[in-house]
């Protein structure tokens, strides 16, 4: 009688206690602090602001009628985000001196133009593989948590095996009616609430910062950017650079993530996990993170396209004698 007393007591008080220590199992996990910025630039970069862009889109092409039939209004453009524009229209004036010296000076223009565009390139691959290393960071430590959250639906679903082998068992082993209907009922309520855990298990959790943020400036588009060169950032600025044409890049990339990353509905609260410092990231959130990271690193490679087209007409522009 004792010992089917102790099967008992185990089934029914011994099983909480193995469902208590795995969740303060999870809750210690939110002690591991990743704060590592090894993504972000190691020197901070100055731009020179001889080739910084001009904001009035309208102005600019209007101001242009030089250029009419030379460059397209795209590549106008383009010349005024990457800070050419004057020295394109140096170059047009200076075509019509013929003499040696006009040849010299028309070869410095160039080469400054190009040396500069070349630069530019840099710019657009330093900020892609900043946004590659934070999303492959994001997917590092998204894996992590789904790895812990894969052993711990195990351990449930083998808990939940063994209690109610156990209480089957016990059940048998007791002759008393109404302790063997209770170590029946209660092995059964145990069983079935680790088979719901597994179901909806409560993730684990982790403690993620990051105080230089690539993805904050896209979500607030501030007037200038922190992060992104000014190059880059007048490019996702002015809505020309749109296939629509209707809104600018940021806005789209925004657009994209509510409705296919945040389900249009998004709180303060996962507002300033996401786009601000960081805090206490699911693997669900670390997920959403580097997927919205690689789509804007697929944005700002994008670029290149632009650039392509830019080079293309200025080569063009420098053949014709």
């Amino acid at each position: 009688m004792k010992k089917n007393l102790l099967v008992a007591f185990f089934i029914l008080f011994g099983a909480p206690q193995f469902i208590s220590c795995r969740n303060a199992d999870i809750t210690s996990h939110l002690k591991l602090n990743v704060s590592s910025q090894y993504c972000a630039p190691t020197t901070v970069y100055t731009y020179n602001p001889e080739f910084i862009p001009f904001e009035n889109a309208d102005s600019i092409l209007a101001n242009s009628t030089n250029l009419s039939g030379k460059l397209s209004e795209h590549d106008i453009l383009m010349a005024n985000a990457t800070g050419t524009l004057s020295l394109i229209n140096r170059l047009i004036v200076i075509k019509k001196d013929t003499t040696l010296n006009g040849r010299v000076r028309r070869l410095e223009i160039s080469n400054k133009i190009q040396n500069h565009l070349h630069l530019l390139t840099t710019e657009i691959s330093g900020i892609a593989a900043e946004l590659d290393c934070e999303g492959e960071r994001a997917d590092l430590f998204a894996g992590y948590l789904d790895d812990l959250n894969d052993k711990k639906t195990a351990r449930l679903t083998g808990a939940s095996i063994v209690i109610g082998a156990l209480a089957t068992v016990a059940a048998v082993l007791v002759s008393n009616n109404s302790l063997q209907n209770g170590i029946t009922i209660g092995g059964g309520v145990i069983s079935a609430g680790l088979a719901v855990m597994t179901i909806k298990p409560h993730g684990r959790k982790i403690s993620y910062t990051h105080d230089r943020n690539v993805l904050e400036d896209i979500w607030f588009a501030p007037e200038k950017s922190s992060i992104y060169p000014p190059f880059i950032w007048y490019m996702l600025k002015e809505k020309r650079f749109s296939n629509s044409k209707q809104e600018p890049l940021v806005q789209t990339i925004k657009n994209r993530w509510n409705k296919f990353e945040l389900d249009q509905n998004i709180d303060s609260s996962t507002v300033n996990l996401l786009f601000k410092n960081g805090g206490i990231y699911d693997a669900d959130n670390l997920h959403t993170r580097a997927t919205m990271l690689n789509q804007l690193q697929s944005t700002i490679r994008s670029i290149n396209q632009d650039m392509q087209s830019l080079m293309s007409e200025l080569n063009n522009l420098n053949a014709d004698r």
